[in-house]
Parts: C-alpha cells; structure tokens; sequence
C-alpha cells in the first residue's frame, strides 16, 4: 500500500483518503501525483545510498578457491591436455575456457556483477 505525502503538514495520507487524515486539508488529483512521485523518489534515493555505502561485491579468493574445487569435483579438471590450445595460460581450454585471450575467464571463474564480462562462461553475466 502506498501511502501520500500532505504538503500542508506532510502527514503520511493513506489512498483511498479524500483528506489528511491530521490537518484536515483535501487532497487534490496533483497533490496525489507530487505525493506519489515524492515517495518513488525517496525510495530511489534509499537504493543509491545502499550501494555508495556498500558497494558492490569484491572478488572473494576464499570462494574462488571453492568455487575452483568444486568444479575439479564436477570432473571439469582445470588441466588443459594441449598447451597450445590454452592461449592465454590459466590452465583451461576447450569448452571449459570461453575467452583464451583472458586468464581470468573460465569456467569457475568469479563472475563480477556488472562487468559485462561472462568470466565463468556461465553464457550471463554474474547471474549464474
């Protein structure tokens, strides 16, 4: 439920209300709009400052390490059986490495949200 901001006492005015609920004072069509399209920018403004305060996720060698396990476990081995067919020398080739002219890209590879950069050949970027 959305609720509307009064401009005379900026009580919090739930929709349905014809009238502040504190002041008193009708609410107008345009009021409701300004009020709807103030409590939208607010909420914009609560997600910019989480991630100035936060930032975004910094690759984790602890969890690359697992990651690189557990695709080792999978029998996806990260030994690449012809050294000319690994370009970029990470150890990965073939369909296990979708990028040889980057070390950083394989599969099991951490995959950095929003770079544009599908480094764990997953076929997205940092979803999968």
């Amino acid at each position: 439920m959305n609720m509307f901001v009064c401009a005379a006492c900026s009580s919090f005015v739930p929709p349905a209300s014809r009238a502040c609920p504190a002041c008193g004072q009708a609410l107008t069509p345009t009021a409701r709009v300004v009020g709807g399209a103030l409590a939208l920018a607010g909420g914009s403004l609560f997600a910019v400052t989480l991630t100035a305060c936060y930032g975004v996720a910094e690759p984790i060698p602890e969890r690359d390490a697992a990651v690189a396990r557990d695709t080792n476990a999978m029998g996806l081995t990260s030994t690449c059986t012809d050294a000319t067919a690994d370009l970029d020398g990470d150890g990965y080739c073939g369909e296990l490495d979708c990028d040889e002219a980057n070390p950083n890209v394989h599969v099991g590879a951490f995959d950095q949200f929003g770079d544009h950069i599908d480094a764990d050949c997953g076929g997205t970027d940092a979803i999968d």
